[in-house]
């Protein structure tokens, strides 16, 4: 073992860096210490997120990665999801995570802007079995990570979206490194070290949103990637900064320069208040501010009455920090060149409720997207900023439509659905998971994985369940 890689030294909390912190709750966490809400929180947590990565098995995003990933060759130690083989744990989480936001299906930490699943779940299920970890370890792990990716992300609120950095990359890696790192029972101070060396590889542009690009789908695998290398690494004696988030060059100085970051949030009611339990689940697959807005829509049109024919005019009220990922360029918003550039148009999102009443996987096909009873709506829309609304504490929605006879409606909504004010109950999960695994594997075989995932804190080996997401023979 390399000097300074043991135990943090002293007892003194002050003088630990966040790292530090991070690393000793990480290090300390068991899963007798978990509540019972947060233990079966996370095995819904897992279920959502292997749903959400089976639903993108074969698109042709992950059929580039999977290739690339399968020629790397090495051990078969992790199954790539949906397929019939088995990856080195790096290679397998680059594949898995990618899946996890293919559809921009996978939950979301409101107050950070990070998609926490889709790097720590993947991680965990690899490393759990390569390593022959248990059910109770597995679950344990997942919650520390949730853990470690809300608070590095609160800490800057707004911070990593307003300097072009998309917080699920950047943010990920720790959460990855620091799941990795507890199934491989490294020391508090590798911990730390594994933290350090993320800090290097934390990366993720916010430039796809210009037109669509696949890049944001592989910021979860990619977290993932090198959060699994931070930690192997570490193990390995190699060392990283101390004060990789409040250095000179830290995370945030370099991340997040145009906010004032509250570092007391980073580490702040560690093991006292659980932050996987603020984590929404995402009842539809696109950009997560617009859900409350399609929410909103689906009530104007269900409970209002309002039909598209009698639309004149279409007002979304949002913060405006939402402005810049949904609503502008505006004339690319209201007419989205790609399938995956119509997630990120909240003038689309709104239309497809108001014209449809639904909007799943499907709704955003290439074949749907330029549909022109959708197209007709997008023209009429425009937004109004309101930071009166309670974002990023919350994701709010608020939709006013005037009628062709000058008479206007509104609904609005302070909490996405799936939100812990607002939650989805375990038969929607349900609902959204099968669907999204039968694209996948057999629908006996989702069962299975269903059934299986509401008992992993009973299972000696995660490798049973791991083995419900292989491709049928």
């Amino acid at each position: 073992m390399a000097p300074g890689q043991g135990q943090l030294k002293g007892n003194d909390v002050s003088n630990l860096t966040i790292s530090e912190k991070l690393a000793s709750f990480v290090n300390e966490l068991r899963y007798s210490d978990l509540p019972a809400a947060v233990a079966s929180n996370a095995k819904l947590r897992v279920l959502d997120t292997v749903g959400v990565c089976l639903a993108s098995v074969g698109m042709p995003y992950a059929e580039a990665l999977f290739d690339l990933c399968a020629e790397q060759g090495g051990p078969q130690k992790a199954i790539a999801y949906g397929k019939t083989l088995r990856m080195p744990e790096t290679w397998a989480v680059l594949y898995n995570g990618s899946l996890a936001h293919g559809n921009d299906y996978d939950d979301t930490h409101s107050r950070s802007i990070v998609h926490i699943g889709g790097a720590v779940v993947p991680t965990a299920l690899a490393l759990a079995e390569s390593l022959g970890r248990t059910g109770p370890e597995t679950l344990t792990a997942i919650v520390a990570g949730y853990e470690v990716a809300a608070r590095i992300g609160m800490a800057a609120s707004k911070g990593f979206h307003a300097q072009g950095f998309h917080p699920t990359g950047v943010c990920g890696a720790f959460s990855a490194a620091a799941t990795a790192a507890k199934l491989m029972g490294l020391s508090s101070a590798h911990i730390a070290h594994a933290f350090g060396i993320a800090g290097s590889q934390a990366s993720g542009s916010l430039e796809f949103l210009a037109d669509g690009a696949w890049t944001k789908r592989m910021h979860p695998g990619w977290a993932a990637h090198a959060g699994v290398i931070a930690a192997k690494l570490a193990n390995k004696g190699y060392t990283g900064p101390r004060h990789t988030f409040e250095g000179r060059y830290g995370l945030y100085k370099l991340y997040a320069n145009t906010v004032e970051p509250d570092l007391t949030l980073a580490t702040a009611c560690l093991g006292r208040e659980w932050e996987i339990l603020n984590t929404d689940f995402k009842p539809y697959p696109c950009g997560h501010i617009s859900h409350p807005y399609m929410d909103c829509a689906l009530r104007l049109r269900n409970e209002v009455g309002v039909v598209p024919g009698d639309i004149q005019a279409i007002e979304l009220r949002v913060p405006a920090a939402a402005v810049p990922i949904l609503c502008e360029p505006a004339a690319a918003k209201r007419r989205p060149e790609s399938s995956y550039a119509a997630r990120f148009s909240l003038p689309y999102a709104v239309a497809v409720m108001l014209v449809d009443g639904k909007g799943g996987i499907d709704a955003f096909a290439e074949s749907e997207i330029r549909r022109p009873e959708l197209l007709d709506l997008c023209a009429k829309t425009k937004y109004v900023i309101d930071d009166t609304l309670p974002f990023p504490q919350a994701f709010p929605g608020w939709v006013v439509i005037t009628r062709n006879d000058g008479t206007r409606v509104d609904a609005r909504m302070d909490y996405s659905r799936g939100s812990r004010e607002n939650p989805m109950t375990e038969p929607e999960l349900f609902a959204k998971f099968e669907p999204n695994a039968v694209r996948a594997i057999p629908d006996t075989q989702a069962q299975e994985l269903w059934d299986a995932g509401l008992q992993l804190e009973r299972l000696d080996s995660i490798v049973p369940f791991s083995a419900l997401l292989e491709a049928a023979q």
